[in-house]
């Protein structure tokens, strides 16, 4: 329509929706040249209705409801294209010089570090015994504690390199590609942790299997997955001058 765009639909995994203020709606629109865009719409919330459709093995927090619209009016000046976004701005602020994709993935691992030390803290506390230590619970102690601290430092510097360096294709895919593996790295730490557990961590009070359905879960978000970061890793890294570092 003329000065802005009509939504009528049904969109899944409005995370948060339930606590939103505003919600950012996503959807294929034609574009000036008809060629189709992929535009992104900011709608209030009270505009929507919420369908009680979340029910996940983790993440359950989140409240990641679906949401429907029906002939709402979005004016030009609350819509973008995707493109937008992910397209730095030359002479504004440093947040908005960074390619989003260089963030992406950092958005989704830090929250999934997070859960998995909290992992280790649940296993330590309900499964091993001060004095009487099983086979086995050292290794496991610290293989799990160090994958999880390669996995911080890995995102620290990732972080830093958002901040701080340059954004060229080469560091976007080291972020990329260290969002990822330290993604990697926890879930396998809170696996063998839970695996570890024995019946406490089947328990459903247990702190435990909590983390390990949310990290599992998330884990498996597409901003982390571990094939495309190293597709576009290699891409830049073995097309640079220098060759990899």
């Amino acid at each position: 329509m003329t000065g802005g765009w009509r939504l009528d639909g049904e969109w899944r995994t409005a995370s948060g929706v339930d606590h939103a203020e505003w919600v950012l709606l996503a959807s294929w629109t034609p574009g000036a040249d008809g060629a189709r865009e992929h535009r992104v719409f900011a709608v209030p919330r009270e505009e929507l209705s919420v369908l009680d459709t979340w029910v996940s093995v983790g993440l359950r927090g989140s409240g990641s409801n679906s949401v429907t619209a029906d002939g709402i009016v979005v004016p030009a000046h609350r819509s973008f294209t995707l493109g937008a976004l992910l397209s730095p701005l030359a002479d504004a602020a440093r947040c908005h010089r960074v390619p989003y994709p260089m963030v992406a993935g950092l958005m989704f691992a830090a929250p999934v570090l997070g859960a998995a030390r909290g992992a280790l803290r649940a296993w330590a506390d309900d499964c091993v015994q001060e004095g009487s230590r099983r086979p086995g619970q050292n290794l496991l102690l610290a293989r799990a504690s160090a994958r999880l601290h390669a996995a911080g430092l890995l995102l620290e510097g990732a972080a830093d390199r958002a901040d701080r360096q340059g954004t060229t294709p080469l560091a976007v895919a080291e972020n990329r590609r260290d969002a990822a593996t330290a993604a990697a790295w926890c879930r396998e730490a809170v696996d063998d942790l839970f695996h570890a557990s024995g019946l406490r961590g089947q328990s459903p009070d247990s702190l435990l299997q909590r983390a390990w359905r949310d990290v599992t879960t998330a884990a498996a978000h597409g901003a982390l997955g571990l094939d495309a970061a190293a597709d576009a890793y290699a891409d830049a890294a073995l097309t640079r001058a220098g060759g990899v570092r």
